[in-house]
């Protein structure tokens, strides 16, 4: 039985999902690609980004134009700013996905000697170059998902070497290099061990343009909810959707969160016979509030760093959320929390 999804990619044999090619505008990213542009995709954790890039690479792939790989080299943060400890993950991350999604052995197999022929502040551009020139007629792509956990001068020694590369594609680089983090890359400011500061545009800067993952659309929350009542049966009140979004305002794991609680947590919204009214759905609220989960307090970190405070522009879930953090934090009476008990009557001490 499929359920809602709060952990990783998306796999729609095991998850109720959105078509991951709908959340974004498709023929903008294939049109940048046939114009042979570097870009970022960008957006909050649990937004779906990688499931968006899996799924793009296996739509590329299927098409035969090009050949496209995915590698997440978020394993290569703890190195900071051991460069060749860094570039060794990475190289080993690339080559690893090059043999996974490709089936290309041989390039894969050669990224040690690669590695310790070139050096490290050279062996990814070098892989690279080998992989491309390996069959000209098809051009190279390549998605780097976690970017910006890199931390240093590993994070700078990636971004110069791509940016070294750029000038020699299409044929022996990448004619298209994604890179997917939280944040642009503009936005970076990496601390050098010799206690530079440098500008990840600075790094970076043949980038063309930075594109942000957005949330789900009114009817995507409807299609994924569909999906479980189509599978099950069970049914939802429409009061339940107008609620859902004016709390999440289609945030995906908040979403998915509230679905999971609602319809596989609670022991009531097991019933498949019942319907999902309002006050169930006003329950299921305050148990995820109260559950802290880990995604939840990522999200209310980031929103309290973005939004400095302004809370107008988030859901009203994540307005309680950032409230009762700040406000249990600091011990103070829930009588003075700036959303009234009579506004939000199932939720505990408010």
């Amino acid at each position: 039985m499929r359920q809602f999804n709060t952990a990783g990619p998306s796999v729609a044999a095991d998850h109720y999902c959105v078509d991951p090619l709908t959340r974004f505008n498709l023929d903008e990213i294939i049109s940048l690609i046939d114009s042979k542009r570097y870009f970022v995709l960008h957006a909050p954790r649990q937004t779906g980004k990688t499931t968006c890039l899996m799924a793009l690479m296996k739509y590329l792939n299927k098409q035969g134009r090009y050949r496209v790989i995915y590698a997440n080299i978020e394993a290569a943060q703890t190195a900071r700013n051991d460069v060749s400890h860094g570039l060794r993950t990475v190289c080993s991350q690339v080559a690893s996905s090059l043999q996974m999604h490709l089936g290309d052995v041989v390039t894969a197999n050669a990224w040690l000697k690669i590695f310790n022929d070139y050096g490290h502040n050279a062996a990814l551009m070098q892989l690279l170059k080998i992989w491309t020139q390996a069959d000209p007629a098809h051009p190279t792509i390549l998605f780097l998902d976690e970017i910006d956990a890199l931390i240093g001068d590993t994070l700078v020694s990636v971004l110069r070497q791509l940016r070294s590369g750029y000038a020699d594609r299409p044929d022996n680089f990448p004619v298209t290099v994604i890179l997917c983090g939280v944040r642009d890359v503009r936005d970076y400011r990496i601390h050098t061990s010799s206690g530079e500061i440098i500008t990840g545009g600075s790094a970076f800067n043949v980038k063309a343009e930075s594109l942000r993952l957005g949330n789900f659309s009114q009817v995507d929350v409807r299609e994924l909810f569909g999906q479980h009542t189509l599978e099950t049966g069970q049914q939802f009140e429409e009061k339940v959707f107008d609620l859902l979004w004016k709390d999440t305002e289609g945030q995906p794991w908040l979403v998915n969160a509230l679905g999971q609680e609602l319809c596989f947590k609670m022991a009531e919204g097991k019933d498949r016979t019942r319907i999902i009214d309002a006050e169930l759905y006003q329950q299921a609220r305050e148990r995820l509030i109260q559950s802290r989960a880990t995604h939840l307090d990522q999200l209310v970190d980031k929103l309290q760093g973005e939004m400095g405070g302004e809370m107008g522009e988030m859901g009203t879930f994540m307005q309680l959320c950032v409230s009762y953090e700040t406000h249990n934090c600091m011990n103070v009476p829930p009588t003075y929390w700036p959303f009234r008990k009579s506004a939000y009557p199932t939720i505990s001490g408010i």
